[in-house]
Order: C-alpha cells, then structure tokens, then sequence
C-alpha cells in the first residue's frame, strides 16, 4: 500500500496550536483538507501580571528555606550548647534563662566572669540576628544595598566614637537609654538643596556579619581567661562554626555552547569573549567604492583597527576611516543610520582606566586577563576578591577594593572558553568569516549542529532537550529522573509547554497517519518591503539609537555613573518625560499636575507607569507607559486613568486637566486616557496581547528546528500576516459566521489559520513577496482580489474540517498550587476572624465572617486546649482554590458532590499517597465514585433530547458547575459582560441530564463510553 502523502501545518501560538492536513497530488501540489484540529493549553504565566507562574513558588519556597535554616541554626546552637555544658539539659531550666537581659549580658562578658547559662543566653541570642554579610553579586541588584551599607558605616563609626568594644555593648548602652535596637527601614521624604523634593531611604541601624564576629572572639576570648576548661578550643570552633557558618549560593548554570553543548557558556565580559566579538565583526566589515565595489580589509588594516578597538569602548566610522586613512566619502557596509559605530572591548577599557590597572592592564597576557574578570564575575565574596587581586596583579588595597566595584557586561556569549581557545586564532590569522574560522577550528559547519542537519528522519519527535541541547540548560543527567531534569528545558515557560504540546499532537498523528511529506509553521516575519520603506525604516532605527545614546550621556551626567551603568529603564524614562510636552518646564506628572524636573526624573520619586493596567493588556509598549509620581502611581493603582478619576479628584487632581495634559501625547498614547480608552484598546487589538506575538517569534523559530527531525528536508515556516490576508481573500473568515472578521471567541480559528498555512507555498508566498515590493503602499489586495481558490472545493472543504473539529484542552490534574492566600486571620470564634489593614491611611483591625482554614501548632499548647485536649486552633488562611469536584452516589443511589479544596488535596496526598486522590472507585472520602471532574474536563449532557459536549470551567466551595462549550474561548469575559451564558449544573442535576465524562485526545478525537446511571 503506497503511503499517503500530506503537508502538515501548524499554526503555533503561546497558548494554541491549530493543524491541519492536506493531501499532496502527485506534483507536491495541495488538492484536498484531510483533517484539521486544535489543541488548548495554559501559558505557564501569571494572566495578573505576565509572570512566570513558577516566580510566586519560587520566592515563597526562598521565604520557607529562609526560616526553615534559621530554626535549624537555632536547634543546633541549642544542641552544640548543651553538649559543652553551657545550656543546661532541662527545658524548664533552659526557658527560665530566657528572662535575662540579653544585652546586659553581652555587654558584662567583655569586663567579668559569666555564668555558664549566661553565656549560653548571650550567645543564642547573637545567633538569632547574626548581622549582614556581603554578596557582592546580589549587592549590585539590591536596590536597599547602598542604604544598608552606610546604616553599617554610621554604626561602626558611632562604635569608635562611643569607645565600644563590640556592637553587643553599644547595644546595651542604646537599650539602656531607650533607643531602638532594631534595624527599621524607613523611607524619608526630604527636601533637596536645588528646592525639590527626594525620598531618602535609612535605616536607623544596621550591623554587619564581621562585626558579630569580632563580638564572638572578643567576648570568647574574655570568657576563657576565666574559665580556660569550660571555653576550649574545641568548644570555641564548633559553637563559632555554627554561628557564623553561610551557605554559599547556589550558582545558576549558563546556557551550553552552541558548538561544544556539554560546555557552559563563557561570560561576555571575560576578554576573550569581547574579542571573540570584535574579529568576527571587523572580518566581515567591506569598504564599498564608488564602483560599487566590496573590499575586504587588509591585513595591517584588520590589526591596527582590532588594536584600536581594544583600548576602547567604541570607535565610529568616522574614526576608523581617520585611523585607516580612508576618504571621508568612504562607505563601510555596516555603516547606515541605525549603525554608526562598532563596540569595542568594554571589559579593556574599563579595566585600564587610570583608577583601575591603568596601563598596567595591557601588560598582562591574555591568559592572565581571562583570569582576573573571571574572578570578578563569579567571585561572591568581596573581601576574598580583594585579597586576590592583591596577591595576583600586585595592586594595594585601595585599588583592589575599586577594581573589585568595577561593572563589567553582564550575561553570556553562545561558546565556551574552549571553543573560543580554538575558534580565536583562526579569525586572528587571517581575514576570514565566523563560518570558516569554525570549520578551520577544527568543528563541522556551524549551521550542522542540530539534529536534524544529518538529514536523519526520526520515528518520532523526542523531547526537545534531548534533540536540541544547545537551546537548554544543563539537566541533572540522572537517569531516574524525567526528561525536564535530565536533559534541562528552556527557561521560557511559555516556550517549554508549547513545544511539549507540539511533540504530543505531533507524534499522535505520525501514529494515526505516518510522517508528513513537508510541514509549514507560522513564523511571524515582516513581509519584503520597498526600499523606500526599508530606507524609512532604518532612518527610524538610526534616529531612535542617536536618541538613546544621547539619553544616556544626560543620565550618567544626572546621576554621576558611568554610561555603561545607565539602565534601559532610565532611558525609557527620559523618552517618556519627553513625551510629557516639547517644553520642559511644562513637563509634569500627567494625574497630579506637578512639575517634574529632570533630576527629579531619575529619582526613585518618579516611576514608569502603564496607562492601562498591564495585567489587563499585557501591553509592555511605549504606547502604553508614561512617567508619573510615585504617589500619584499609588493613588492609581491597577486601574486606569478614568476608573482611578474619583480618588484623583479627591487629591484635587481633576480629571478635565488630566485629559488636557494628555493632548500633548502622541495619538497612540492619549486615547488611552480616555473614559472608553481600555474598551478603544480591546477593539483595536481583539485581545491579541503584545506577549503573544512575542513568544509566538521565539516558538516559531525553535519549532521550525525542533520538526525538521521529523522532516528534515521539507520543513520551512512562513511570515504570519500573509496568513491573515490570504484568510480573509479566501472568504474563510465566514466559515465561523462572524461578518467577515476574523471570529478569536471560537478556538477554531487557530485551525482555519492552519488550513491556509496549509496551501501558502512557495510560489504563493514569492507573488506576494514580489507584490509588495512593487507596490510602494503595500496594496496586496489587488492581487489576492484576483488570487483564485487553491483547488475549487477548498472552501467548502476547510468549512467541513472545521465542522468535524472537537477542541481539545490540555488537561492539568496535577493538585500542585497555593493552597491557600497569604493573609493570615486570627480566629475570633463563631465563623469571625480579624485581620489588620489600612484604611484611610490608618492600620485598624477589621473584624468579618469568614470560612478560613484553621492552623494548629503542633510543637506546643500555647495556645490553648480544647475540651478533647487537642491544641486550640490559632489562626486561619482563606482556601482560594478548589482541586477538583467529586460526584458520589449515597445510600438513596443519588449523585452528591464532594468538593475537594487544593489543601484537601495535599492532605489526602500527604495522608494516603496520590493514588487515593485518583482512585478509581472511591472519592477522597471513600464514597462510591461516580466520576471526578477538574477544570477542563469535558462532559456530555442530555437537555430536552439534545446532546451537549461541555468543558468543566469552574466550580465552587457550594458544588455549583460552571461550563460551556469547548470551542469557546474568552469565556470568562463573555460571560461576565453577557455575550454568552455559562451552563449552571449541580450533582444532583447532572444525573437528571445522563451525564458522563468524556475524553478528547491531542488530536481531536472522542471518547464517550455512555452513561453509568
């Protein structure tokens, strides 16, 4: 039997992916729409904010590890104590030391003997607040570093002004007065020399881990003058280890060299790297002639360039043609408007500044400058980093300490230093290409390194980390653990689920239908322009990248740093204040009205702020920022302008005059703040958010690699708006019924999209390439009015495919998530709790009925008994989530549900294992199960003889289900704005409609085993 030859196509977004089939005639030409389909699956972000959803677990397991090592730290200076003989055994005993005064204690031990207790009292209590010790990498991002560091100086300084040996003394003597001995931080608004206002961050103390140390040895030392065979030296370690020991960080891996991928990546700043960079550019530069002619460089040229470039930042064009003596009328095929310089060596140049190695820099060999910056980029410790640069390149301490705060680039380069220890000398001999170097390094071809450039076709594809290394971390290599572990994922979430969810669909229908003959992805890509709008364009790019750089030369001057510090959020911000009015004493805060200056600007007083809220649009664009004051921000909130105008009004902020400074906007920026400006924004974009597309470029490109090792020679992707025309020439927007426009409430329309991706080939797209070339105002609808149909059924059959579809949805039965929010109440009795809040202003205690989730300690009862003798309940959490729904039958053969909350969840898990959360037979309580539905089943229902197929959207604490129609999308929205209706079911309910849960696989098939009574 000959195989069947047919073009997949899919159509890959950051939550969809819609395919289709079509049959291959003998001349590889499209002649019939087999099968389409569409798969649904979460994006793995956060909708609120665009987040990660893996962010929130990772910074609240960060808050739980935190205290976790403090209660261990704690045990052990407790249990290294007591075996010393300092605590005493008895706990009665140990607690009765808790009623001593610490600092009195610390204090007194510098000057006269302590008793064993007392010391061990002092000592616990040092262990609980251990003081700050520096990370000089995370320092850098710490935006409180610098108010904490001069907390520490002003302390130290007070210590030596007070005549204190140890800090525990000038606690006690702060104690003593009445002075806080807590480390508060406060922010201050104050009242700047030049008359304008500035928020002065503080603390009111701060100490620091080597001062905890001196206290340790000075107080040790004492105490052992004393007492020499209770303070040995064996006590003396173990109990200073334990004080003072710090876990060292764990560092995250780079990325794997694109040609060696069990290799990490090199740093940018390590100089071997930068030169990497520089060679590689410098050997593809050409001087164009007159005669429109291309020379390379010569040799001498080359070197005298790379040797100029390495001293430097960055040389212009106009440089380099002085230092190769060149005519000013000479042009560099690099040089345009968006281009008019190259990078040099910023880690040389930085590094030989006068106040840094100076010329001395040059004088070490390129092994031993590798060296240092490694040093400076992955050493965490700065006192240890200073005592190097001491001990290997002979400076004195001032200057090491000033090297060591040096801002090299940050982030990785794509090879490893073994690559680049190869790859280097080849681009130093002689004037040849990335593409060559590589080949004469000794490597294959630098396009052949997938999988897939051997040409060998796979059964199937594998996961993609296995496939395609050099696009993933590094994994654990484990064999027990699962192919994400082992092999390593991309760090996009988005991406990562999107391509495990092209693998399932994918290899579902090579099962079903063997390989493909080709297979087409939509890549979004502009289509060929005019040169007049590619002159445009790049006009617009040059002009942008003068203005940034011009930015951030006024910043660094502002803010009195170096231009390689200045960040992009600082130039958005000079842009957007720009923006604010062409004159700038009239540059104020678009809601409060006040004048912001341009110091004022790059204060922490002045925030960035997104019009509409962005966990609304998702909409990251400059369209959708402005600059405001930091206290006009919070005025806002998550709103926009128009539903924040009662509270603005209530500041004196009218919202006439707010509308009136945004007239000195641009048209793409103003309507935003507008009454209807969110409802303008939705119509205009059809709630297809800016990270859609975002993603859907990086997808597309690592999905075109990733399905060539099923197709190797016959996979290519196409540019997505000419899907969007061809869709709307082939009429095929009509087959969801929606007037001739594109229909995003039906997740169909992924498939329709693919259905035309199906028949874009080649010859299509380069008429439409040359089309638009041609026509100066991209008039393509000319040509597609007279393009015909592919074959003249087609639409009749992508209208029966799309008829013949059964969405499926991803589905997710994992119990994993936040089992309960993060306010905490205090439990009041009766079904009341308390919480505290603000309001106006003020913190009060709110007092309210509510069903919480009731804590226990279970270490003690100090909170009290209850009359069984358990521990009395002491504080509550509100559930924000339900796991799933069980339908049982009673003892009367009726259906009830049994909600299962996600903290029920873990605690079945916890108790029984996972397999009793998805029995078979019996729900979590050990009722007969009739079925277990979690949000995005699918159930059939029977209503006045119909059969409907619905998908499970929500349920609440109540029983009550929401569902509605699997191909339904924005269903939420629609809903609450009335455009559609949920179908409201209970348990009891659904026996009365036979109703039963079926299944659809990746590839749209159903699975209905009947109703079970």
């Amino acid at each position: 039997m000959q195989k069947m030859r047919f073009r997949l196509a899919l159509d890959l977004g950051s939550t969809s992916l819609g395919w289709a089939m079509v049959r291959l005639d003998a001349s590889n030409i499209p002649c019939a729409v087999i099968k389409a389909g569409v798969r649904i699956f979460s994006d793995g972000r956060n909708p609120k904010d665009g987040s990660s959803l893996a962010v929130g677990r990772r910074e609240a397991r960060a808050m739980r590890r935190r205290r976790d090592r403090l209660l261990k730290r704690k045990n052990r200076m407790t249990a290294t104590l007591i075996e010393h003989g300092f605590f005493p055994k008895d706990e009665a005993q140990r607690k009765a030391l808790a009623d001593l005064n610490p600092y009195a204690l610390r204090a007194k031990g510098l000057d006269h003997a302590l008793t064993p207790g007392e010391f061990a009292r002092a000592l616990f209590h040092i262990n609980q607040r251990r003081g700050f010790k520096s990370n000089r990498k995370t320092d850098k991002k710490d935006n409180d570093s610098g108010a904490l560091k001069t907390a520490i100086s002003k302390l130290r300084a007070s210590m030596a002004q007070d005549n204190c040996r140890s800090v525990g003394e000038w606690l006690y003597r702060r104690d003593a007065t009445g002075q806080t001995v807590r480390a508060r931080y406060r922010q201050t608004r104050i009242l700047k020399d030049t008359g304008k206002n500035a928020i002065d961050k503080s603390y009111d103390l701060y100490i620091d881990r080597a001062m905890i140390e001196a206290e340790f040895d000075i107080l040790w030392a004492k105490q052992a003058s004393f007492n020499p065979n209770l303070f040995d030296d064996i006590a003396r370690d173990e109990l200073r280890f334990c004080l003072l020991f710090q876990r060292p960080l764990k560092p995250v891996k780079p990325g794997r060299c694109t040609l060696m991928p069990d290799e990490e990546r090199a740093p940018l700043a390590l100089p071997s790297t930068q030169r990497f960079r520089m060679y590689q550019e410098v050997n593809n530069l050409r001087i164009l002639r007159d005669d429109l002619r291309e020379d390379s460089l010569t040799l001498a040229q080359r070197n005298t360039l790379i040797d100029a470039l390495e001293r430097n930042n960055r040389r212009t064009f106009t440089q380099i043609k002085r230092l190769l003596n060149l005519p000013g009328g000479v042009k560099f095929n690099f040089e345009d408007p968006k281009r008019q310089e190259f990078k040099g060596n910023s880690t040389s140049a930085s590094l030989a500044r006068p106040e840094h190695f100076g010329e001395d820099w040059f004088g070490f060999d390129e092994v031993k400058q590798d060296a240092i910056v490694w040093q400076l980029v992955k050493q965490e410790n700065e006192a240890t980093l200073i005592r190097w640069l001491q001990a290997e390149t002979g400076v004195d301490e001032a200057r090491a300490e000033v090297i060591a705060q040096t801002a090299l680039p940050e982030g990785y380069g794509s090879l490893c230093v073994q690559a680049l220890s190869r790859i280097l000398p080849a681009l130093r001999q002689s004037i040849v290409t990335y593409d060559k170097a590589v080949v004469l390094a000794g490597f294959a071809h630098h396009s052949n390194i997938s999988s897939a450039a051997s040409g060998e076709i796979l059964p199937e594809l594998p996961y993609y980390g296995l496939a395609m290394q050099r696009h993933v971390g590094f994994g654990t290599g484990k064999l027990e653990d699962s192919d994400e572990k082992r092999y390593g994922k991309i760090a996009n979430p988005t991406v990562h689920i999107a391509l495990n969810q092209v693998r399932v669909v994918v290899n579902a229908l090579i099962k079903k239908y063997g390989h493909p003959s080709e297979v087409i992805v939509e890549l979004a890509r502009d289509l060929k322009q005019s040169k007049d709008q590619r002159d445009e364009d790049s006009k617009r790019q040059g002009e942008n990248q003068q203005r940034n750089r011009r930015y951030r030369q006024d910043i660094a001057g502002i803010l009195g740093i170096s231009e390689e510090r200045v960040r992009t959020a600082d130039i958005q911000k000079m842009i957007l204040w720009q923006e604010l009015s062409h004159e700038p004493a009239d540059r104020r805060c678009p809601y409060s009205g006040e004048q912001i200056s341009a110091t004022m600007l790059m204060s922490d007083e002045v925030e960035i702020e997104h019009i509409l809220p962005f966990s609304e649009t998702l909409d990251d664009s400059l369209n959708n920022k402005t600059v405001a004051l930091r206290r006009a921000n919070r005025i806002k909130g998550n709103r926009t302008p128009w539903q924040a105008s009662a509270d603005f009004a209530q500041q004196g902020w009218q919202f006439a005059n707010i509308l009136a400074r945004a007239e000195n906007m641009a048209l793409a920026k103003r309507y935003r703040f507008a009454e209807d400006g969110l409802a303008r924004w939705l119509k205009e974009d059809a709630g297809f958010l800016a990270r859609a597309l975002n993603d859907t470029r990086h997808m597309s490109r690592v999905a075109k690699e990733y399905l060539s090792l099923i197709c190797p020679q016959n996979t290519r992707a196409i540019p997505g708006r000419m899907t969007a025309m061809l869709r709307a020439k082939f009429g095929l927007n009509d087959v969801l019924g929606h007037h001739g426009e594109k229909n995003r409430n039906d997740h169909r329309h992924h498939a329709v999209d693919a259905c035309v991706i199906a028949v874009t080939d080649q010859g299509l797209l380069q008429r439409f390439a040359a089309a638009s070339a041609s026509a100066r105002d991209r008039q393509l609808n000319r040509l597609v009015d007279d393009m015909p149909l592919p074959w003249p059924s087609y639409y009749n059959h992508v209208k029966r495919a799309i008829e013949c579809i059964w969405v499926s949805h991803k589905p997710d039965h994992g119990y994993e998530g936040a089992m309960h929010n993060d306010t905490a109440y205090k439990l009041l009795g009766d079904g009341h709790v308390s919480v505290r809040k603000i309001v106006d202003g003020e913190r009060k205690q709110i007092k309210e009925k509510l069903r919480v989730i009731e804590f226990v300690s279970t270490t003690s009862l100090r909170h009290g008994k209850l009359e069984d003798g358990s521990p009395k309940p002491y504080k509550g959490y509100k559930g924000d989530s339900n796991y799933c729904i069980e339908i049982v039958r009673n003892e009367l053969n009726k259906w009830v549900g049994e909600i299962v909350s996600t903290f029920d969840a873990y605690e079945v898990v916890r108790r029984y294992g996972v397999a009793r959360l998805r029995h078979p037979e019996l729900s979590a309580k050990g009722n007969p199960l009739v079925m277990r539905l979690l949000r995005d089943d699918i159930v059939r229902i029977v209503v006045d003889g119909e059969l409907m197929t619905l998908r499970l959207c929500t349920v609440n604490s109540a029983g009550n289900m929401a569902l509605a129609n699997p191909r339904e999308s924005n269903v939420d929205a629609r809903c609450r704005a009335k455009e559609l209706a949920y179908v409201f079911k209970t348990a009891g309910s659904m026996q009365k409609v036979f109703a039963r849960k079926v299944t659809v696989s990746p590839v749209g098939e159903l699975h209905d085993l009947g109703f079970r009574g």
